[in-house]
């Protein structure tokens, strides 16, 4: 009966809508997701680097780098930290298909945050607010829809139906197919973490930060080509998207820990 009605073109403009209203600010990887990505990395780094991120996660709130990384998101609704919500993505225009950082406004954007944070690090390499921002923005980043559009809000009104539940492709990619295939549970986040190859590591430490955005970008280009109003996310969609996501949960691991490597290991 539910599934029918969301199948009428009225009430799937009034789910769009609804959506779009509820998850304005819901622009960032899910917590399963920065949690997996910064366990990883913890993992790959070097021990000097462990060992300095042991440290400075003592001063944190929280006793665990994996968690911490969390903390972003927790706080950009207070005051304090409201110049950060522009930090966790960047925009193109429909039909654009390369990112430069012409597209990072003045109030700043993913791309700008994490080479700003990496100075802030660089600088003092006890700022663990810089830590937990780089590594944050790094894993946002690796979320293809945080490279995406200004008038679609990175996927939140483009409204679908996650095994006949109403969502939306941001809160898709977010949080909905890692919930679905497992992550949740620390065994299959090890079970991902052990298919990491050397030359996968190899390969993905060669591209620098506009090569990680233009893939999220290309990858976003392609879920907006697929996309049709009513969509409906089933065992079809998950299998042939699931290889992308994992691949980019791993690329971030990688990418966050040798850039924690070159930051802290000295």
């Amino acid at each position: 009966m539910l599934f029918s009605f969301l199948r009428n073109p009225l009430a799937f403009a009034i789910v769009s809508l609804l959506l779009a209203g509820l998850s304005t600010d819901a622009r960032a990887f899910g917590r399963t997701g920065h949690i997996m990505i910064c366990n990883m990395s913890y993992q790959l780094v070097q021990p000097a680097t462990r060992q300095k991120l042991d440290q400075l996660i003592q001063t944190t709130p929280y006793q665990q780098f994996g968690p911490a990384c969390v903390w972003p998101d927790d706080v950009r609704s207070q005051d304090e930290f409201a110049w950060t919500k522009p930090h966790h993505y960047i925009n193109l225009q429909r039909g654009e298909t390369v990112v430069t950082r012409s597209h990072c406004p003045e109030v700043g954007c993913v791309v700008s945050a994490i080479e700003d944070m990496q100075k802030r690090l660089q600088h003092d390499q006890q700022d663990w607010q810089a830590l937990l921002f780089l590594s944050h923005y790094i894993s946002d980043l690796h979320q293809p829809l945080h490279v995406s559009f200004a008038d679609d809000l990175g996927g939140n009104r483009t409204a679908v139906y996650f095994y006949g539940e109403p969502s939306n492709l941001h809160g898709v990619w977010d949080t909905n197919m890692l919930s679905k295939l497992g992550y949740n549970e620390p065994e299959k986040q090890q079970q991902l973490f052990g298919r990491l190859t050397q030359q996968q590591q190899q390969q993905w430490q060669q591209s620098d930060l506009m090569t990680w955005t233009n893939e999220s970008a290309t990858i976003t280009i392609g879920l907006y080509q697929d996309y049709r109003p009513g969509m409906l996310i089933d065992d079809a969609y998950l299998a042939r998207h699931q290889p992308v996501l994992e691949q980019r949960l791993l690329q971030a691991a990688v990418r966050l820990a040798a850039t924690l490597d070159k930051l802290l290991a000295e």
